[in-house]
């Protein structure tokens, strides 16, 4: 049985938020590294692999929220300080405009394109030709998640450098791929929701942490809408070396960007 959480450490509470068609799984190393100063918690979001189940009407980042504020009130947490990276940032600044966020620290998140742009065509594009290979690898199981033929397609947006995913950790996002009830149903609602708004309104300490290497969510195209309407009192932070989903390649770092955040949002 898959599960749906990790959660380790004790002290102030951080939620860790996966991006698109992943799991909590992907978050381990950083859970580890924080969990030495702090109440550390990896969720897999509603609709994806392991995660709550989550229904054709609440298809959405909305949804995918509602899901998450019922597992923070079953474990007890009013708020607490979020970190979310891609789908997961962007779920992030949803449950922050609803009071659920201590601070904030997404890292490449979602959001950041234009309305009916080229680029939020482009990008459910990519997502949805990949499908295919999807559907292939949970026909074949382990026989495709442990095969670099299945895992390049999916991990050269993920990363800058492939040789840098662990093998276990290459495995588990084909796995996560690959039992994503909502992959193709939800694209819809992504198209219907839009990009983020209401980005002026953002008033938790935050952190924007940007990849060096993000060739998925790039700054021209995504990020610097987001760095132009957030307010003045957000930082920008830059991961060097490191691609799209940065704590797969480089968990330390991500850490150590997400300590200094903390750290100064609750001293």
């Amino acid at each position: 049985m898959v599960t749906p959480l990790s959660r380790a450490g004790s002290g102030e509470p951080v939620l860790l938020l996966h991006g698109f068609t992943l799991s909590h799984h992907g978050w381990h190393g950083v859970v580890d590294n924080l969990s030495s100063d702090f109440d550390v918690l990896a969720l897999t979001m509603p609709g994806h692999w392991g995660g709550p189940r989550l229904r054709l009407r609440d298809l959405g980042v909305r949804g995918i929220a509602d899901g998450i504020e019922r597992e923070l009130d079953a474990i007890g947490w009013d708020t607490c300080h979020i970190s979310g990276n891609s789908l997961g940032g962007l779920v992030g600044f949803e449950l922050e405009r609803r009071g659920r966020a201590r601070s904030l620290a997404p890292i490449n998140p979602g959001g950041g394109w234009k309305r009916f742009s080229y680029t939020e065509f482009r990008l459910g594009t990519e997502v949805s030709l990949k499908y295919p290979l999807a559907v292939t690898s949970r026909l074949l199981g382990d026989r495709a998640a442990t095969r670099g033929f299945f895992q390049r397609p999916i991990l050269r947006k993920c990363s800058r450098d492939m040789s840098n995913v662990s093998p276990e950790d290459a495995a588990d996002v084909i796995r996560a791929v690959s039992h994503c009830p909502v992959y193709m149903p939800i694209q819809l609602a992504f198209l219907r929701d839009g990009p983020l708004t209401g980005l002026e309104n953002v008033s938790v300490p935050t952190s924007l942490i940007l990849s060096e290497f993000d060739t998925f969510l790039t700054r021209a195209t995504c990020m610097q809408r987001l760095i132009d309407e957030l307010p003045d009192h957000v930082e920008e932070v830059t991961l060097p070396g490191v691609g799209h989903i940065p704590m797969l390649e480089n968990p330390e770092i991500v850490a150590d960007a997400l300590r200094t955040h903390l750290y100064k949002a609750t001293r």
